[in-house]
């Protein structure tokens, strides 16, 4: 009996491929302790198999024109939920010694347990990055403060993201829009959201969520 059910389950994993719906790509510049930058890409891609989520092994990336490749193995493997949709990836690929992630034509590679794959060719274009930072987040007493430059407006959509000492995300804060080129709030109201969480962490992401800058943390006193 146990030799037969052991037969069912490897069947039922070889008998879909996974299949690539969509994906999301977004270069992010990360602000270094030594308020220097490097270039991280965040990759999700939304798959769709019959055998259903647990059947699935890997995402792999590759650029045609370098050969430069990322490869995100299951155990590492980022799960974000849209609506009902599950996105599946990361958001910490390096670029080459932290340098620019290059465009271009990349293959992307989706595997499942049994071995299947779906493949895909996928474009990624480097957006137009400014030379400054395009804002500043102020920790004074019980306020927080985000300034930002009022001649970067393509980057107009805030993060407050609560992490831990672990860098552990515990909650992901959209800041409402405003035209203001100050925006602030009480860190009151930021531990509410999260009381785990050390530290606070402002990313900001231009229109079209392509191009991103993600400060270095702040203690959240």
């Amino acid at each position: 009996i146990t030799l037969l059910v052991s037969i069912f389950l490897i069947m039922s994993c070889a008998q879909g491929s996974p299949e690539i719906s969509a994906f999301s790509a977004q270069i992010v510049k990360v602000q270094l302790e030594n308020s220097l930058f490097s270039e991280q890409l965040s990759l999700f891609v939304f798959i769709k198999d019959i055998d259903g989520n647990q059947d699935f092994s890997s995402i792999n990336l590759t650029h045609n024109d370098t050969g430069l490749t990322w490869n995100i193995d299951k155990d590492v493997a980022v799960v974000r939920l849209r609506g009902n949709d599950r996105w599946t990836g990361s958001s910490s690929l390096a670029g080459p010694g932290g340098g620019p992630i290059p465009s271009g034509m990349y293959t992307l590679v989706v595997s499942d347990l049994a071995g299947n794959e779906a493949i895909s060719l996928i474009s990624i274009v480097r957006p137009a990055f400014p030379e400054q930072i395009p804002l500043s987040l102020i920790i004074q007493k019980d306020t927080w403060i985000i300034e930002r430059d009022p001649e970067l407006s393509e980057f107009s959509r805030f993060f407050l993201l609560l992490l831990d000492d672990n860098n552990t995300l515990h909650y992901s804060w959209s800041v409402p829009s405003s035209t203001k080129n100050t925006i602030e709030g009480s860190m009151a109201s930021l531990r509410s959201l999260a009381p785990k969480a050390t530290r606070v962490q402002c990313f900001v992401e231009n229109r079209n969520s392509t191009a991103g800058v993600l400060l270095t943390p702040e203690l959240l006193r």
